[in-house]
């Protein structure tokens, strides 16, 4: 995706179309599973409180995602218009990827928001309060050094964008240990999990 690029409906439904596919080979997008409830919503104007959001998960409803402008929790938007582009992120179907990895976080609270292993594998807590350091070796991506939450989505877009298979140039023992987080918790969840 590029700056002023315009995502039609169409689009955005074949991105949702192929991504829900790749979910289902890694067992993740099944009958009883609980990202079935997760829709995906696209947004005539862009959001106002997050401009540079190619898209967006919402965890809750707030100041900064009201209900009454159509936000609802537990849903994915994908605006129709790109106003910035963050690097890391190069596609439509790697934006949407990205948002299921919240997606997975907020149906999923016990493995990911409430979880020991996410906090001591992603160096903090999934809606930490503060600045994390990160060193850039030991992320994805640019973007995944901005906070644990955003480190795992990139992790988990990568992740199924590749269907489970690290990428040689992650050489880093941090990301290894991430990857394998991801990896645990996919086989979890298929197998009918929602905690460790």
């Amino acid at each position: 995706m590029r700056h002023g690029e315009t995502i039609s409906q169409e689009q955005l439904n074949a991105a949702v179309a192929d991504t829900q596919a790749e979910l289902a080979k890694i067992g993740l997008w099944n009958e009883g599973g609980r990202l079935l409830e997760c829709q995906v919503v696209w947004c005539a104007l862009p959001q106002i409180t997050m401009p540079k959001a190619m898209g967006f998960f919402i965890h809750e409803t707030s100041l900064w995602t009201p209900a009454f402008l159509g936000y609802a929790a537990g849903h994915m938007y994908i605006p129709r218009w790109v106003l910035w582009a963050y690097d890391g992120i190069f596609s439509l179907r790697d934006v949407i990827r990205h948002e299921y990895g919240h997606a997975v976080a907020h149906y999923y609270p016990a493995m990911i928001q409430r979880s020991k292993r996410f906090s001591e594998t992603f160096n903090g807590r999934y809606f930490g309060g503060h600045t994390y350091e990160f060193d850039a070796r030991d992320c994805v991506s640019t973007y995944a050094m901005t906070s644990p939450m955003e480190d795992f989505a990139e992790t988990f877009m990568l992740y199924v964008k590749h269907k489970g298979r690290m990428p040689a140039k992650f050489k880093s023992e941090a990301i290894a240990r991430k990857w394998q987080f991801v990896a645990d918790l996919t086989e979890r969840i298929a197998a009918g999990s929602a905690k460790w």
